[in-house]
């Protein structure tokens, strides 16, 4: 079920950084530093000044907001805008094909000037599926530190999903929208989920009696499947996440690990509410 898979925060590690601390990370290389804008409450049925006061917020100046702008983009917004309508003038012509190829490499190999947003950190505690936690720990710069059997052999949680997916005929990996008939399972029987929780149970029943036996639990542990629970807590900075985000928030990748993802990128933009999307959705 997805209500087992769990993100939140890192009780013992709070979020740090904000976008103005990017922007100044930014600024430092100029010796030069910005301050938040206040933005006063706009309430038409108040004209009491000291309650705006109180209700206003501290937002970016848009010079601040531009800057966060090229350093997620790599260039300048005229510079991107003149390289688009370069490319809106050359993709019809077949002859051009080489100078749209060129200038899609030039935008590939623009520096995107990422560093600042590494001033800015996350600790999360996760608990999901094993094949969840193997797709994720791939991304770089982010610090994984997991349960493990080694020396744990009590808890054993197995991930029951709500529906089982069919398999998606236009690409080599990952599923679709619909879901298999639960008239046909995998093992010929009548329902696929007693199938899978006898499968589960199989497994259990053996990794206790090998544990019984004497066997060491980081060999017992190989008869448990890869729905097999786990937690760790994961920790990295802002741009490290982003970077994790803008994969595995794809419409591709498989749903329970989008799940994490979408729960980390709420965490993210609550933080950064400015810096977060321009990463991860792009500047539009």
């Amino acid at each position: 079920m997805t209500e087992q898979i769990i993100v939140q925060l890192n009780p013992d590690v709070p979020p740090t950084g904000s976008d103005l601390g990017i922007v100044n990370a930014a600024r430092k290389s100029f010796g030069k530093r910005s301050s938040w804008d206040i933005e006063l409450y706009d309430d038409p049925t108040r004209d009491d000044y000291e309650y705006c006061q109180k209700s206003a917020r501290s937002v970016l100046k848009d010079k601040d907001k531009r800057l966060l702008e090229f350093l997620a983009r790599g260039m300048t917004a005229d510079d991107f805008d003149t390289l688009m309508e370069t490319l809106d003038s050359h993709t019809n012509s077949c002859e051009d094909h080489q100078l749209t190829k060129e200038l899609l490499w030039e935008w590939r190999n623009t520096p995107t000037h990422d560093t600042p947003f590494n001033h800015g950190f996350f600790s999360f505690e996760v608990k999901a599926p094993i094949f969840v936690a193997r797709h994720l720990v791939k991304h770089e710069y982010l610090i994984m530190s997991e349960y493990s059997r080694r020396y744990i052999t009590d808890d054993v949680e197995f991930y029951v999903p709500e529906v089982w997916r069919k398999a998606a005929k236009d690409v080599k990996q990952g599923s679709s929208s619909e879901a298999v008939g639960m008239y046909e399972s995998l093992w010929g029987f009548a329902n696929t989920d007693e199938d899978y929780c006898a499968h589960m149970k199989e497994g259990v029943y053996l990794y206790n009696h090998l544990i019984e036996q004497g066997v060491a639990p980081e060999q017992a542990r190989m008869v448990l499947p890869q729905s097999l629970m786990t937690s760790w807590t994961w920790s990295g900075t802002l741009g490290a996440f982003a970077n994790m985000c803008r994969l595995r928030l794809n419409k591709d990748t498989q749903y329970e690990t989008r799940l994490v993802a979408e729960s980390v990128y709420s965490e993210l933009k609550k933080q950064f509410p400015v810096a977060a999307p321009l990463l991860v959705e792009g500047v539009l």
